[in-house]
């Protein structure tokens, strides 16, 4: 996971708030992003802001470092691009100390360019409808001087690294352009997602006929079925069948009635045939009475095998 160290600087002793480290304090506090945001503050002095940074530095090893001061009566959120080795104070530091005509680093080159992309973010802040602007330097006052120290200090390190100025904030009661420190966080959340190249583009927005597809698990259709065999069964795919063609209802011709089937006709009464001697039974009408029956039927005489003298005399009464 990538790291950025973000550093604001602490609040003048007797001021009521620093728009810095209230926005930078918000920032980290409702951050989301991918990268990791380490915040730390600097003491408004300046050989102790400069040895707070070294610390955070070396124990953090960020992948990129922003400076964030405050700029009373600036008009929007100025990205630096210039630190000068020069400090030549206006106001004195927290300790009372106001350097005039010094170098920040005896011997040390004039001037050291920032690494941050500086037009990319001021286009980006742009972009969202923040007050932005490119400067050339931070003057010669604390920041610069924080500024000139960490542009060494990280030469060759080759990390992103810079200085942002924002406007006071109305809890400040300064005079000149305020901008609530809720914007402020926003827009340095726009430059840490400029600088680590975090900013994507918006998702679209499905309608609300749309909005069925997006249960699909297939959004986008196959062109051309699939040539080989399946990994299943390491068979060939069917060829796609053809889909019916689908008719109107309205279109639809009325499909013609069924006719009625004709009835059997009376199968002919069964002849009696000589080959086979089978007499085919006949069907009785219902007007015919049914022969009656006889009362009681009568008993055959039991059979008596002849005598002798019958057999001899021809007389049998069988």
């Amino acid at each position: 996971m990538s790291r950025v160290l973000i550093t604001s600087f602490e609040p003048m002793p007797g001021a009521t708030a620093e728009a810095s480290a209230d926005a930078v304090r918000i920032l980290a506090e409702t951050w989301h992003g991918s990268a990791e945001i380490v915040h730390r503050e600097l003491a408004p002095v300046y050989k102790e802001a400069a040895r707070r940074l070294r610390a955070s530095v070396a124990k953090h090893l960020p992948d990129a470092v922003i400076v964030v001061a405050t700029n009373p009566g600036a008009p929007a959120v100025t990205v630096e691009r210039l630190a000068v080795n020069l400090d030549d104070a206006a106001v004195p530091d927290a300790h009372g100390v106001q350097p005039v005509d010094a170098p920040v680093v005896e011997g040390a080159s004039a001037a050291l360019w920032s690494t941050l992309p500086a037009k990319e973010i001021v286009a980006a802040l742009e972009a969202r409808g923040l007050p932005a602007r490119l400067s050339l330097n931070a003057g010669t006052g604390l920041a610069n001087h924080v500024f000139y120290v960490m542009q060494r200090e990280l030469a060759e390190w080759g990390v992103p690294s810079g200085l942002v100025q924002l406007p006071a904030t109305p809890e400040m009661a300064v005079a000149g352009p305020a901008l609530p420190a809720e914007v402020l966080a926003e827009a340095l959340r726009t430059v840490v997602d400029t600088v680590m190249g975090e900013r994507t583009a918006p998702q679209p927005v499905l309608d609300e006929e749309d909005e069925s597809e997006a249960t699909q698990p297939f959004l986008m259709p196959i062109a051309e079925p699939i040539v080989g065999n399946t990994p299943a069964f390491g068979l060939p795919l069917a060829p796609a069948q053809p889909e019916a063609e689908v008719v109107d209802e309205q279109e639809r011709e009325p499909e013609p009635e069924p006719e009625p089937e004709p009835e059997p006709e009376p199968a002919a009464p069964a002849m009696w045939s000589p080959a086979t001697g089978d007499v085919p039974e006949v069907e009785q009408d219902a007007d015919t009475p049914a022969p009656e029956a006889d009362a009681e039927p009568k008993e055959k005489p039991a059979y008596r095998a002849p005598t002798w003298d019958e057999i001899i005399s021809g007389r049998t009464d069988n």
